[in-house]
């Protein structure tokens, strides 16, 4: 049997961290299997897999595609954006007809059973290709309600997919309106499992990290915001904020730069606080190193893997309550959860933990059980076959799982 991957990037952010976790274990679970991969740009994903034994396939997208994306215009309208983006659609589209031209002939090569599609751009260009001769699953990995444009491609090109994947209930009932009849089912990300251990690295300093791209509603200015109001009622104890993490997406206007936070952090006089980590292939040696874990989103989190990993690690979590976030946690047992946006409740928060390490402990001790409970790998290959198996995908490498 073969089975086809899609992720329109190289690199490793979180969809991509996810994706990882479900070739390992399609590989673990049911050896086998043919898995393939065409990666869309160059990047440590490409190594990552092939290290898993997946065949990987690079099949470089223009960088006039590359670029494009409607997640900056998420919440009220922006007429202006919106033009410019269509603008933009419309001057790449010799590139996308060149492009699915190529993604089309590399298909037809493979000849796949099932092809499993990873993020709106993959879902998009899988579905203008138009019948592929084998069932077609969506990884669900994002609220595509919220997106202007995609929301309306998606909904229309939805018809040519046969079943999906969500990462949370709460991205289930988003998907569902906009791609019903679709099928659709939730299946959490694993964690990997090398993070489930108990080590940490003790200090007199008290460290305190948000771990994020650089996306702007991944909430970093209001962690800094919180940090400034920190400092500013403890003055006698050592702490250092981590922010890690960095803009590695193409999407023009949708992230952070690091010399906006930079010039934010010096306006905030934390200069001597807070240190810039940049982006992290190991998070598990960050995680090790930090005492609280900080998720800050100002939007609903589809499901939120830095929360998982940090449990699973015993860190103390302090979370945006809302989205696939707010069903990981919970309250005051696990975790700490807040309203998203309101940086004195996090300011508080913070400050409760830095001055009870008991509490501390606590949490960390439960998040830990939780997430061995909830978000071990185990469960993860079993769950796709599964999926695959209701996509009408028979072999017999199905046929014992």
């Amino acid at each position: 049997m073969k089975l086809l991957f899609f992720n329109h990037v190289g690199f490793i952010g979180g969809a991509e961290r996810i994706l990882l976790d479900v070739l390992a274990s399609i590989r673990s679970h049911c050896p086998e299997i043919e898995i393939i991969l065409i990666a869309g740009s160059a990047g440590a994903l490409i190594d990552a897999a092939t290290d898993l034994g997946v065949n990987v396939i690079y099949l470089p997208m223009p960088a006039s595609m590359s670029q494009l994306g409607d997640s900056h215009l998420k919440g009220d309208w922006k007429p202006l954006k919106t033009l410019k983006t269509l603008t933009q659609v419309a001057g790449s589209a010799n590139a996308l007809l060149r492009y699915l031209r190529r993604l089309r002939q590399t298909i037809q090569t493979i000849e796949p059973d099932l092809i499993h599609s990873n993020g709106v751009k993959a879902h998009a260009l899988l579905s203008l290709l138009g019948r592929l001769n084998c069932p077609v699953v969506w990884h669900i990995q994002d609220f595509y309600s919220t997106r202007p444009i995609m929301a309306k491609v998606l909904r229309t090109l939805s018809r040519s997919t046969t079943s999906a994947i969500a990462l949370s209930d709460a991205v289930k009932r988003d998907a569902n309106t906009v791609i019903a009849p679709v099928p659709i089912d939730v299946i959490y990300p694993a964690v990997n499992h090398h993070y489930f251990r108990e080590e940490s690295v003790r200090s007199h300093v008290l460290r305190i990290g948000l771990v994020a791209t650089f996306a702007r509603w991944k909430g970093h200015d209001i962690f800094l915001q919180a940090a400034a109001q920190v400092m500013s009622e403890l003055k006698d104890v050592s702490i250092q904020f981590q922010i890690v993490g960095a803009p590695i997406y193409n999407t023009q206007g949708s992230q952070f730069s690091l010399a906006e936070l930079q010039s934010r952090v010096a306006q905030l006089g934390l200069d001597q606080v807070v240190r810039f980590v940049g982006f992290q292939s190991d998070t598990a040696s960050i995680y090790n190193h930090l005492d609280i874990v900080v998720h800050a989103s100002t939007q609903p989190e589809p499901f939120g893997l830095v929360i998982a990993e940090a449990m699973a690690f015993g860190k103390a979590v302090i979370i945006a309550n809302a989205g696939g976030a707010a069903e990981l946690v919970t309250d005051q047992h696990d975790a700490i959860a807040l309203p998203p946006g309101d940086v004195n409740a996090l300011a508080q928060a913070l400050i409760h933990l830095i001055q009870n390490p008991q509490k501390r402990q606590q949490l960390g001790q439960n998040a830990r059980q939780t997430a061995i409970a909830r978000f071990n790998s185990d469960r993860i290959g079993a769950a796709l076959l599964q999926v695959y198996r209701d996509c009408g995908c028979v072999d017999r490498s199905l046929e014992k799982v």
